[in-house]
């Protein structure tokens, strides 16, 4: 049995070496919060796709075509920088939508492997996520899942385009997001009460 948990443990540890060392792996982070209000009410929040502000990082959002596929969505960040995105689904009688990113603003660049690096305002590539809103009974489920990968597509990434730093720039995004969500309608809601999980 020893044996058994020492090459498991090798294992995990080769995998996770492997995976920096050498090709991005695609990452899946699901953040789910249960919010004390009525799910049309929270969906009436976020129905409209232009409109970002319930989320604590924007300072203003705006979409070119509404709700409709293909409206592409510019997010102007508090922090400095923005964000672009294009609704792929929306699903008003699910109250559901999913997008990607397509472009993003520079925050720095760095030197690595002799090369100058773009490090964008979120450090991930392929971003694509999914917001929905579930009743359950008086309250509502709120999922947001994201999918992506770390910002440096090649071997041996840098500190601030690696899988940790991706993971750590998405949970902020997805936890920031639903505790500032479930604040219209409970004060007291916070981080500590929003569920995250990850698979890679």
């Amino acid at each position: 049995m020893k044996k058994f948990s020492l090459f498991i443990s090798v294992a995990l540890f080769f995998f996770s070496a492997v995976a920096t060392a050498h090709g991005p792996v695609r990452g899946k982070m699901t953040a789910t919060l249960l919010i004390d209000a009525p799910a049309e009410k929270v969906w009436g929040v976020i129905s409209d796709y232009g409109d970002m502000s319930w989320h604590p990082a924007m300072a203003k959002s705006s979409a070119d075509n509404g709700n409709n596929k293909g409206s592409i969505r510019v997010l102007t960040l508090k922090g400095g920088g923005t964000i672009t995105e294009e609704l792929k689904v929306y699903k008003a009688d699910k109250m559901s939508y999913k997008y990607k990113i397509t472009d993003m603003s520079t925050v720095k660049t760095i030197k690595h492997a002799g090369q100058d690096e773009n490090v964008p305002v979120l450090p991930v590539e392929n971003y694509q996520a999914t917001l929905t809103v579930k009743p359950k009974g008086r309250k509502s489920l709120v999922t947001w899942v994201a999918t992506y990968y770390r910002g440096y597509v090649n071997n041996n990434p840098p500190e601030e385009l690696n899988e940790a730093a991706a993971d750590a720039a998405v949970t902020a995004v997805l936890t920031e997001g639903l505790v500032d969500l479930a604040q219209n309608f409970d004060t007291g809601a916070n981080s500590s009460e929003v569920k995250i999980t990850m698979r890679r």
